[in-house]
């Protein structure tokens, strides 16, 4: 993962501040992968099998992983300013 990655590099030059970072985007992005893709999985089986309670369900999570990618987004944006 190249989170991962690029917190060993932050480590290895000494940049600690930036490597808890790293870390902690590692980290969000294997919780995300783990809690919305499988519900978001479910989902769309559902909507497949014409379950329209389903669809305004899979909308908010998608928007939620939107919302979320976005903010990691501007995070390692900023970071990079600042390197």
């Amino acid at each position: 993962m190249v989170a991962s990655g690029t917190m060993l590099s932050y480590v290895f030059s000494g940049r600690i501040v930036f490597a808890t970072g790293a870390a902690a985007i590692a980290a969000l992005t294997l919780a995300l992968r783990a809690t919305f893709l499988p519900r978001m999985d479910a989902l769309g089986n559902q909507i497949q099998a014409d379950d329209a309670v389903a669809i305004p369900v899979f909308r908010k999570i998608h928007k939620t992983a939107i919302a979320i990618n976005l903010f990691q987004l501007v995070v390692i944006v900023g970071s990079l300013g600042s390197y």
